[in-house]
């Protein structure tokens, strides 16, 4: 007689449920899920952990933005000097032709100035 029970109870037709077995058939899905919210600390740590990983990430983009402009002007002061180097050794050869001894003795003759050794006179220290 105990296992007529049980069949029963087991094999029950449908449509004739008790309350939480009806529940249970109608929303085999829904687990329990118990979530806990977030304590004030903890929202304030996430609210300032991404303001600072923000703020970080602005002023990374700034900084590089900053370091391509400061590349720049370094090239264009590399190019400059570069120009007044060669400008320099040009005005250097200029300079030595203009106090070479050959052109120095042509623009004597020119003037009729001569130049005598009795007058010359070495210096050395």
């Amino acid at each position: 007689m105990a296992q007529n029970n049980l069949a029963n109870s087991v094999y029950a037709t449908p449509g004739y449920y008790s309350a939480g077995e009806q529940q249970k058939q109608q929303n085999p899905e829904v687990k329990s899920n118990v979530r806990l919210g977030l304590s004030k600390f903890e929202k304030t740590v996430v609210i300032l952990g991404c303001s600072l990983v923000f703020f970080l990430m602005v002023g990374l983009v700034g900084e590089k933005i900053a370091l391509g402009n400061h590349a720049t002007e370094l090239q264009v002061t590399t190019n400059l000097l570069g120009k007044v180097k060669d400008d320099n050794s040009t005005l250097k050869q200029e300079v030595s032709e203009l106090q070479s001894g050959n052109r120095l003795q042509k623009i004597a003759k020119q003037a009729d100035l001569s130049l005598s050794n009795k007058n010359v006179r070495n210096v050395s220290k």
